[in-house]
Formats: C-alpha cells, structure tokens, sequence
C-alpha cells in the first residue's frame, strides 16, 4: 500500500506488526476510533490509591482490592499480548485483501478484543462493589468522577483542553481559607468538568464503530462527520476550562487571584505564555556599568513599550490558537475528502508563522534600540554580542560579503535557526544565556532616581 507511518494511532502497531503504514486521513480517523485504547488497561495499580482515598477503604479491604487488581491486570495481558500476537500472524491476510480489504482484515480481531476488554472492566467493577458497605457504595460517585479526572482528562488534544484546575490551585500554594471561601466555585467547576468529560468520552464511544466501518469503506465524509462530532465535545470542554480559569481567579481575590489565573494560562497555553526571552535581556542591559540616568530613563520606557506588546500579541496567539487547532483535528480527512476539487479554498502551511515572524522582528527591533540607547561601547557587553560580532565577519553562505545582508528574524516556537548562524548563536539572541544571566526573576529594574 503507498501508506505514512503515524506513529500515533494503534495502526502505527499493527504498521510494526506486518510491515504496513497508514495514509495521514486514515491515521487522524484512527485516533479516535478506539485504536489506542485497545492497549490500554481501564485500570491500573496505581487506581488503588484512589480506591483507598475516596472509598475509605478499610485495612483488611486493601489485599483484597490488590488480589482483584492484580488478578485483572493478569487477565488484561494475557488477552493483549494474544491480540498482539494474532495482529502479527494477520500479515499476509491484510497484504492479500489489498486497499480496500485490508482495514476490514484488520479491524475483526481488534474488535473482538474491545468487547472481552469491556467485559474485563464490568467484571472487575462488580467484583470491587462485592466487598463495599453501603456507606462505601454511596461514595462511588465521588470516586468515578476522580477517575474521570484522573484518566478522561489527559486526552485532551487542544490547548487548555487538559487543565486541572483545582491542581494548578496546589501548585500555586493558593491558602486553605482561600480556597475554602471560594468553595462554591470549585465545585461548581468540578461538576461542570466531570459532565463535559461525560459528554466527551459518550461522543468517542459513540463515534467509535461509526469511524470504524468509514475507515473500511473509505467513506471519508462519514469519518471526517464524526470527528466534527467529536471536536465539537473538545472544545465544550476547552471552553469550560477558560471560563472557569476566570470564575476562579475572581473567586481568590486581587492577590492570588492574579498568581492563579497566570499560572492556569501557562499551563493550557505555554508557547504563547513562556516568558519573552528580552525581559532578561532588559535586565542585563540595565546591569551595565556607567549608564547615565537618561540611558536608564529610555531603557524602562522601551522595556514597557516592549512588555505592552508582548502582552497582547500573547492574547493575539492565544485567540488564533482558540481558532486553528479544532481545524487541525479533521483537515487531514477533510483534505482526503476534496482531494481533486480544485475549487476547494486550501489554508497555509503554517497558520502562526506570521505572528512568530511579528514576535521575532519585534525581538529583533527592540535589541537594536537597546544599542542604540546604551552606546557602541556598552552594547558590546550585551548577552550574544560576541557571537554576533564573529559571525557578522563570517561570509554568509549565499555568497555576500562580511556583514552584508539582514539577518532573517528567529523562529524560537517552531525550533528553526537563523540561515547564517550556529544553533549557539541563535541561542544568544533568543534565549538567556546560562551562567547566571537569565534575569527573569531578578529584582525590579534600575530607575533614574
């Protein structure tokens, strides 16, 4: 088959097992049709904990749980490693039913596997509730939303999709009493996430067999139909994860509430809120022996000129990001579904790389006004400038002189380097330099008086 490896999706096993790839639209199909979690246990002892935690197990309760789940985890190997086992002696069988055939080949004993591992999971839970008193079956609920949580929750594909909220909570150290007067609000919000999981994990399953039987009969339309479906319960859940970001950060008040809310956003969206690599180097130019207090005086009004926009292409990045990801998830099977019609309007290659370019020509103006307030001199001892000043002597390799030519601005998301400087190089115009010049955290900046 002329099929792309997408090492993704459970195809990309069965790709190793007989020597197959799978073509991109059917490997972004793949993802939500229940390949991956074939391999995945529902349980694992790591669970037990949260047993304990939300059961309230009592002492002579947790061997039996361990024997349960040991006993489970057993049973689930046996059966992965035979369907493992039976995919690899399938070779020949997908290679002789070709194209159209070989999906359908395939897709007999995965399923046959999917319905033994819902009965695995349905027998485990009904053994676990066997050996519960009542007040421990009143607390299931309680225990099945953790496991949402705990489980549901990292399959989140866009950004923000995956929060915990209440975890970024710890990770800021936000007080008890605190947290405790903003009570209603987290509840609020753990009942809102737990029915958006519900939503999202019913619409997967549902659209399971539907993307399915598409990838056996090629019927992109029917798949790229469900992905729709599913992206739609995405970003639900992405949607509830922003809203709530703010109803928290208002509920913890002028001072945590802050903390919170930049913490929260630098977990669903880090590329847009890693710190801006010239904060540190506003600070190391502000280090500099000998500045006069009107040098200093234009360096903390450029430094906020600076940080203005930072700010608010970060809020630009984050909107485009809102828009252009849910378009990510179908466009391969959308792509595969139009291929041919030449009315089809196609998007560009990369939809941020203009905002990266804006970000980096603004790195690279603001570095430019920074020698030109502190003088030929002092720039000189700038983080980078002794790398820059060798490489401008180097001929550039499309055969200009020494120093002709600008240099293109950097690419510091997409991992692409300047043409013309060394990865070190780079490094000393985009990032902070190690050896004690990363000043993102230093004390506040010098002032004129």
């Amino acid at each position: 088959m002329n099929l792309k490896t997408h090492t993704r999706t459970f195809l990309a096993a069965i790709a190793i097992c007989v020597g197959l790839s799978a073509p991109s639209a059917q490997a972004q199909l793949g993802l939500q049709a229940g390949f991956v979690e074939a391999f995945q246990p529902d349980y694992m002892n790591r669970d037990i904990t949260l047993f304990v935690d939300f059961l309230v197990l009592e002492d002579w309760q947790v061997p039996t749980v361990e024997s349960l789940m040991q006993d489970y985890t057993g049973d689930f190997k046996v059966g992965c490693d035979g369907l493992r086992d039976e995919m690899k002696g399938m070779k020949d069988q997908i290679i002789n039913a070709g194209d159209q055939g070989a999906m359908g080949v395939i897709m007999r004993p995965i399923n046959k596997w999917i319905q033994e591992k819902a009965r695995m999971k349905q027998r485990f839970v009904e053994n676990l509730r066997s050996v519960l008193s009542d007040e421990q079956q009143e607390r299931w609920p309680k225990l099945e939303r953790a496991m949402r949580r705990e489980k549901e929750l990292p399959r989140g594909l866009l950004s923000g999709e995956s929060v915990d909220l209440r975890q970024v909570s710890r990770e800021c150290d936000v007080p008890p009493d605190f947290m405790l007067a903003a009570k209603e609000t987290l509840d609020q919000y753990e009942i809102g996430l737990d029915a958006a999981l519900v939503a999202r994990s019913t619409q997967l399953l549902a659209s399971q067999d539907k993307i399915k039987e598409a990838l056996v009969a090629q019927d992109y339309a029917r798949g790229l139909k469900e992905l729709e479906l599913i992206v739609a319960t995405r970003v639900a859940l992405r949607d509830l994860q922003d809203s709530s970001r703010e109803k928290i950060a208002t509920a913890y008040g002028d001072h945590w509430g802050p903390i919170f809310r930049t913490k929260a956003l630098a977990a669903a969206f880090p590329a847009a809120y890693r710190p801006s690599p010239m904060i540190p180097y506003f600070a190391a130019a502000l280090e500099l022996p000998g500045l006069s207090p009107d040098q200093i005086t234009q360096l903390n009004a450029l430094q906020v000129e600076y940080v203005k926009f930072y700010e608010d292409w970060r809020l630009r990045l984050v909107t485009l990001y809102r828009t252009e990801e849910p378009k990510k998830q179908t466009e391969e099977t959308r792509r595969k579904m139009t291929q041919g019609n030449a009315n089809v309007e196609k998007g560009p290659l990369d939809p941020y790389r203009p905002m990266l370019d804006e970000r980096d020509a603004m790195d690279e103006k603001t570095r430019e006004k920074i020698a030109q307030i502190v003088g030929p001199e002092l720039s000189e001892q700038l983080p980078g400038a002794a790398k820059l000043a060798a490489a401008a002597q180097r001929p550039m390799g499309n055969g200009k002189g020494k120093g002709e030519g600008n240099a293109p601005a950097l690419n510091a998301e997409s991992g692409g380097d300047a043409p013309g400087r060394s990865p070190s190089e780079n490094s000393a115009l985009s990032r902070p330099t190690s050896g004690g010049r990363d000043k993102s955290k230093s004390a506040p900046p010098k002032t004129a008086d």
